[in-house]
Formats: structure tokens, sequence, C-alpha cells
């Protein structure tokens, strides 16, 4: 199920709840005393990336028999606080299993599930969120020092709620869930029974190439992703050069995996005009998450920066989402709405 952007919000929230938006990698856990499988939304399995979370599902599944979860797999720090999506990157895209061994030693990792959608062999989707929420409350524990826990959920209107919001403006969260406390889980649909309210201008686009490194640049590999979003009938529009954000290790992964995708013309319905030999296209396969300033009237990010490379999203399912924010009109009392 997924979250719409918030725009308008209803004049009041009573009937809502309000979550953190994990800035991590969302996935289903389908899981059972023999295994666990954590299904992105375009199909990959992560469980091998990450078999901490996959033993202590394991363990949930055997006292309490099988279930299937949604959540999020995220990054902590020494005090379990969850960090933000740059700090899985290591785990994601290490090349081999002693990298990947390392990177595990030195980034903790958690499973935050935040909904639960069959439990003991049960379908609990057509339930109203509340009831769902119940159930979850009675199969996962809240421990932050849990390798998978639950997520917070408090209801709008609450003084809990205005709570929740202050944290998430004073620790710097990507921003909050709203979700209808009546609404079923309706798997695979974007819907407007959940809504995303952004603390942050941060998103995915998709890379459709690179251009040159600039003369005398301090790095090698390339100087700027270029960098789009598809519209609803398949047309991937252009929005800019992504020229800051990366690592040493990264960038020499984004060469690697660029260098077999490159195509001779460009994927963008509008890019600019390509000069000679600085810029390279490349098929629109990959995305990565940008923050950024704003995007101008013209479509184009203002002062981005790559934030890292995502495996777990399909490139055909990027669209621009909302510039405008509701977190002014959430925070401005519709949370503390009766």
């Amino acid at each position: 199920m997924l979250a719409a952007s918030a725009g308008t919000l209803p004049d009041r929230l009573a009937g809502w709840a309000i979550e953190p938006k994990w800035d991590g990698i969302r996935v289903i856990a389908d899981v059972d005393a023999r295994g666990a499988r954590l299904w992105t939304r375009n199909g990959n399995d992560k469980a091998p990336q990450f078999p901490e979370v996959v033993r202590a599902l394991k363990a949930l599944a055997a006292n309490g028999g099988p279930l299937v979860l949604d959540g999020e797999i995220v990054a902590l720090d020494a005090r379990g606080r969850a960090l933000r999506f740059q700090a899985l990157q290591g785990r994601m895209h290490a090349e081999s299993e002693a990298t990947r061994a390392r990177h595990a030693a030195a980034t903790t990792t958690a499973f935050v599930a935040f909904d639960l959608l069959a439990d003991g062999g049960r379908s609990l989707t057509s339930l109203p969120f509340t009831e769902r929420r119940r159930a979850l409350e009675a199969r996962v524990p809240a421990r932050r020092t849990a390798s998978v826990r639950r997520g917070e959920s408090v209801r709008c209107g609450s003084a809990a709620a205005k709570k929740l919001f202050a944290r998430a403006r004073a620790e710097g969260w990507e921003g909050v869930l709203l979700k209808r406390v009546d609404s079923p889980y309706v798997a695979g649909k974007r819907t407007p029974d959940w809504r995303k309210v952004k603390l942050e201008r941060e998103q995915e686009f998709v890379i459709g190439g690179y251009t040159a490194p600039t003369h005398g640049s301090a790095r090698d590999h390339f100087g700027a992703l270029l960098v789009g979003y598809y519209d609803d009938r398949g047309a991937l529009h252009y929005a800019g050069k992504v020229g800051t954000g990366y690592t040493v290790p990264m960038l020499a992964l984004l060469a690697r995996t660029l260098a077999p995708l490159r195509q001779p013309t460009t994927p963008f319905v509008d890019a600019p005009r390509a000069r000679g030999a600085s810029t390279t296209w490349v098929k629109p396969v990959l995305v990565a998450q940008v923050r950024y300033n704003e995007i101008t009237e013209a479509g184009i990010l203002r002062q981005p920066s790559f934030l890292g490379l995502r495996d777990d999203k399909a490139a055909r399912d990027v669209r621009l989402e909302s510039t405008g924010s509701a977190a002014g009109a959430v925070t401005n009392g519709l949370l503390c709405a009766s």
C-alpha cells in the first residue's frame, strides 16, 4: 500500500493517525520459523543483505506462528535511533561477502514494523487500520533495542500527536505519515487513505546520463548525474544535474554500474543539448535518492545533492512528487484538532 502526497488536507484530522516516515528500505516481510523473505516493491529479496533481521524475524515467528509484516529496514546509531538512508548504502551495495560482513559489523540495523498483513496464515488486509494495529501490538514489541520493533502510531488530535510532530521537527525527520484509522490495506495501490507530509525536500529521481569531470577536477569517473522523472504517459522528463554528495567509493560504484548502460541517444524528452563528448547518456533503469532546495517553475532542481542509489524501487515508478508541503497546516493546529 502506497501513500499519496499530502496535497490539501482535510479541515480536521479526527479519524487519522500520525506515524514517523522512516528513511530506509521499505519491505514486506514474509516470515515463518524456517526463514524470512524481505520483498522490496520491485521484487528484490533483501534477506541476504540483512541476516540479523532475518534471525530476529524467525524467532518472532517461532514464538507466535507465521506472519506477514509491512515495514522498513533502517540503520541505527549507537543509541538505537534511526539514521538516514545514506547509512544503509554500504549494506545495500556490497560486492562481496567479506565487504558485506564488514559493513554489517559497522552498521547496526533493525526492521521497524508498522502494519500486520497476515497472522498465523489469516489475512488481515480487509480489516480497518485500528484492528490491524491492535494485532501488530500483540505480536511485535516496541522495544528500541530490538532488531524487530514496532513503529510508533498515535491518533491525531492527541497530545502525543503534537509531541511526535515536534520531535520530527527537532530531530530532522524526513517527514510523517497520516493514515485513516478505518482504512483497509490495499496492496499495490497509491491511496489518499495514507498521506505523506514531507518536512524535507527529498525524493527519488531516474538517472539518464552523466557529464565528464570538469577540467582540473580532483575526482575521476564523472562530474554530475543527469536525472529526471516519468510522467503518467511514460515520458522521462529532465530535472537537472546532481554534482555533489558523492563519496569516493560511491563514485567508483556508480561508474562501474553505469558503464554497461551507455546508449547513444538521450532518454529524456526535454534534455538540454549535449556538448560534444562531455555528456554520456545511459539506459534509464537506476534510481538515485536526491535532496534539493527547491524545484523551479521549469522543473529543474536547485542545489541538489546525491544521497544514495536505490535498488528497491523501479525507475518506471518514479514520479515528481508534490513540491508543496502540508507540514505548515499540520503543525499549525490540525494535529491538535478534536
